[in-house]
């Protein structure tokens, strides 16, 4: 049986001796980095997605952890630039050597991690994925029972020579983990119970990779009551898959992405969890919410009250509207590898220019980055014909 105490905080109220309770165990749980992610072909926002992983090991450094917890879609495909994939291995190494190996990074491969987006496929080979490259060089434990396998063997200890196995134990916690099983692995989660030990006096983290139906509207997901199996065998379900944070029935527990993947994710309450328990008759558990240092975004929106039939004092006046919105001045430093400078959803709303007044979102978008403090914008054309139509009626 375990309790819990679920509560916000923000990472600068933290204090470092707040947490010294050498009877306790701490571990942060994360997931959905999206590391290799080039949002919008943008470098800025591709460095986000690591600043992000950055601060998550900072983070937990700082509360002195036990280990860290990677729910899935650690890299958003097998397609990544050489330079980016070398900054993360000289990242994970320098935190390896300035943590003295103490604080162990424990993942699983989510739909991501096997994909290869230029295909629109994923490889069913489980031998591909930069997780397993990351395991081999001994930067993170890739935890990957198999579901195939009789119960008594889906979950084989994890192995520090050969770097494969199911299940870890790191102090009074084992946790166990799968690849991703499917979008609704629910067979699957049957085999998982049967692996798990019962009664064997230690807290247990199963880790993940699937979201919960009714958590996102319209976006599917297993139903929460064929999961219940699970709960007299895990004290806490790690999820990844969904990148809005949620917390279910004091067990399940979803952190959400740590950078923002899509326009809808910048609305998302996301980050990730600090997780501290206690064991005196039972497990205790604290799970607190820490926001992350995460790229800000800004909607504008802009209404044509004319048609435009000239393509410059169109654009002339996107941009005078925009710089009075953003009450503009012309010495503001306009640092785009600042993290406050944001991405910009711009909706251009109203009468319809000309068919020979076309926007070029490229050339628009372009246009605005150089006049204004932003670092991408995203353009969406909205308008409407009725207006147009009613003028001839009339």
């Amino acid at each position: 049986m375990t309790s819990a105490n679920v509560f916000e905080t923000n990472l600068e109220q933290e204090t470092e001796n707040q947490y010294n309770n050498n009877h306790s165990i701490k571990f942060i749980h994360a997931s959905d980095i999206h590391l290799g992610s080039h949002q919008y072909r943008n470098e800025n926002r591709a460095n986000d997605f690591i600043f992000a992983f950055e601060e998550i090991l900072t983070t937990a450094v700082l509360h002195q952890v036990d280990f860290i917890l990677l729910g899935g879609d650690v890299f958003t495909s097998l397609e990544m630039l050489p330079g980016k994939l070398t900054k993360i291995v000289n990242l994970l190494t320098s935190f390896k050597k300035d943590t003295k190996n103490q604080i162990l990074i424990v993942a699983i491969e989510g739909n991501h991690d096997i994909r290869k987006f230029s295909r629109g496929q994923r490889f069913k080979q489980r031998g591909q994925s930069w997780l397993k490259l990351l395991a081999s060089l001994g930067l993170m434990i890739l935890l990957d029972g198999d579901v195939e396998l009789p119960p008594e063997e889906i979950f084989k200890e994890y192995d520090l020579k050969s770097r494969k196995g199911g299940k870890i134990r790191i102090k009074d916690v084992i946790i166990y983990g799968t690849r991703y099983l499917g979008q609704n692995p629910v067979e699957e989660l049957l085999k998982v119970k049967d692996g798990i030990e019962k009664d064997d006096d230690l807290f247990h983290v199963l880790l993940q990779h699937f979201g919960i139906k009714g958590q996102m509207e319209q976006v599917p997901g297993v139903d929460y009551r064929k999961i219940q199996i699970l709960k007299d065998r895990v004290n806490y379900l790690a999820l990844g898959h969904f990148h809005l944070q949620f917390i279910l029935d004091d067990w399940i527990f979803n952190p959400g992405s740590s950078e923002a993947s899509c326009s809808s994710d910048f609305s998302f309450k996301r980050g990730i969890f600090l997780v501290s328990i206690t064991k005196s008759d039972t497990f205790t558990k604290c799970v607190k919410k820490i926001r992350l240092t995460n790229r800000t975004s800004r909607w504008e929106h802009i209404y044509f009250k004319t048609e435009f039939r000239n393509k410059e004092k169109m654009y002339d006046y996107i941009i005078q509207k925009l710089k009075k919105s953003f009450d503009f001045d012309q010495n503001l430093n306009q640092n785009r590898s600042n993290i406050q400078t944001p991405v910009l959803f711009l909706v251009l709303k109203g009468k319809k220019p000309f068919y020979r007044c076309k926007i070029g979102k490229k050339e628009l978008s372009q246009l605005i980055c150089e006049n204004l403090p932003v670092v991408d914008v995203r353009i969406y054309q909205k308008f409407s014909d009725f207006l147009k139509t009613l003028d001839t009626f009339i």
